[in-house]
């Protein structure tokens, strides 16, 4: 593949960058971009034995080519989400970072598209809470499905500007901000990026991160760890951000200890991955720690009421408990529209804390809507980890789960009426109602794959 065109100004700054390394950047760039993905063992129980690893995540592994994902019927199920390799580094340093023995309150500020989020929703335990927030609405949907398909029920999400954080200050143990960016380390997988580029948008996106940099201090508490990340090269918009962070906030720079065949790039403030040195795309990360002298200003909520919800009682409270494996595990609630959702108990006091700070949210897991007489399952519900394992269901092979992947009709002869799952080699891709003339197919029409089949 060519070389993308690359600006005099940004040529200039790599050969300062990588010296004697910059023919085999560029040789990097002229060369396919690895593809590669991360397993959720809740559904897939195994990978591949003859995928090669990366490195520095458990679950990843790089596929040989790129496959369609979306006619694959097990990527719509989240058995596995598809994310560039050097941003899998994340675990490696959360690993190093954080007990993750301990419960923790983790938020991931800038989200979407949920690759980030959905590691760190695995890497955490069942009674820690992760809150993936995008600011941006039509990101935010993104964000939620991808999180829906992860099926983890201790991840929620919030659609809000960091600037909206404030009552949640000092609440965090760990902040992970993966900054809006000039983008330079996806030069290869998108040539468009490098046309965009220009001295005057890394400035802007410096000053930008710094905004949200500065959102971002207040909210972990004393000791307590943020995670910087960029897919870009520039000083500005890494270690210059990194520095004025440290200095004006009271945060240290932390070191974090990766094998050298790894290929990762100790930096003075940070680390650098470059596609001629690992198998993957430009990234930058730096871990900062609050110092313990800081300010200890916790937030002031207490858990209360969430605004619009109350526990659900009466003769639906039964039926929605034997939706889920572990229904003693949870809190079920229910909205004005009869809407029911189902919260861990030990998160329930961080959700409603949460939930009263940041007013669009949702967390928990979906169980369905009341009408009328009958409860219509949440697509959400078919996609959770806690789901009962007691639902009917019937096992499609992959024409049939793509038709109904494409919210196409779709018939079972011989399965009982009633509400039942369709699966796909053992994972819920979603629900079919069958009566006696018809089965109507019930998966969300803005999931739908419009791809032709």
């Amino acid at each position: 593949m060519p070389i993308p065109v690359l600006p005099e100004a940004f040529v200039e700054s790599m050969q300062s960058q990588v010296g004697p390394s910059w023919n085999a950047f560029l040789t990097a760039l002229a060369s396919p971009s690895p593809v590669s993905i991360r397993y959720l063992p809740l559904k897939k129980k195994t990978s591949e034995e003859n995928y090669e690893k990366v490195k520095w995540c458990s679950n990843g592994v790089y596929l040989p080519e790129r496959p369609v994902f979306t006619l694959d019927p097990s990527f719509h199920a989240g058995a596995y989400y598809v994310q560039e390799a050097s941003s899998m580094l994340i675990e490696a340093a959360v690993s190093q970072l954080v007990d993750l023995d301990a419960p923790l309150r983790v938020l991931d500020l800038a989200a979407a598209p949920g690759g980030k989020s959905t590691l760190l929703a695995g890497l955490i335990r069942p009674d820690s809470l992760l809150v993936a927030n995008e600011v941006i609405r039509n990101r935010y949907q993104t964000l939620r499905y991808n999180l829906i398909k992860w099926g983890l029920p201790h991840a929620m999400t919030s659609n809000h500007d960091s600037r909206e954080f404030g009552a949640l200050e000092g609440w965090f143990d760990l902040v992970l901000l993966d900054a809006p960016c000039s983008g330079e380390g996806l030069f290869r997988k998108d040539p468009e990026a490098a046309r965009e580029w220009s001295p005057d948008h890394v400035r802007f996106c410096a000053s930008r991160q710094k905004r949200i940099f500065a959102d971002a201090a207040g909210l972990v508490r004393p000791g307590g760890i943020i995670l910087y990340s960029t897919c870009t090269y520039n000083a500005q918009e890494n270690a210059g951000n990194v520095a004025w962070f440290c200095q004006e906030f009271g945060y240290d720079h932390l070191p974090l200890d990766f094998p050298g065949d790894w290929g990762i790039l100790a930096q003075e403030l940070g680390y650098q991955c470059f596609p001629h040195l690992v198998k993957g795309e430009g990234f930058f990360l730096a871990a900062l720690r609050k110092q313990a002298t800081s300010p200890a200003k916790t937030a002031s909520l207490k858990p209360g009421r969430l605004p619009a919800w109350a526990p659900l009682a009466g003769k639906w409270i039964d039926l929605a408990k034997s939706c889920l494996e572990t229904p003693e595990a949870f809190s079920f609630y229910a909205d004005p529209d009869q809407t029911i959702r189902a919260v861990p108990k030990a998160l329930e006091e961080d959700v409603l804390i949460a939930a009263q700070a940041l007013k669009r949210t949702h967390w928990g897991v979906e169980i369905g809507q009341i009408k009328g007489k009958d409860l219509i399952p949440s697509p959400e519900l078919a996609l959770s980890t806690a789901i009962s394992p007691a639902f009917p269901f019937v096992e499609a092979g992959k024409p049939t789960a793509l038709r109904f992947l494409k919210k196409e009709q779709v018939e079972f002869p011989g399965t009982p009426n009633g509400w039942t799952l369709v699966r796909y080699q053992g994972l819920n891709l979603g629900w079919v109602k069958i009566m006696d003339r018809r089965t109507n197919n019930y998966y969300p029409k803005e999931w739908r794959i419009l791809m032709e089949v």
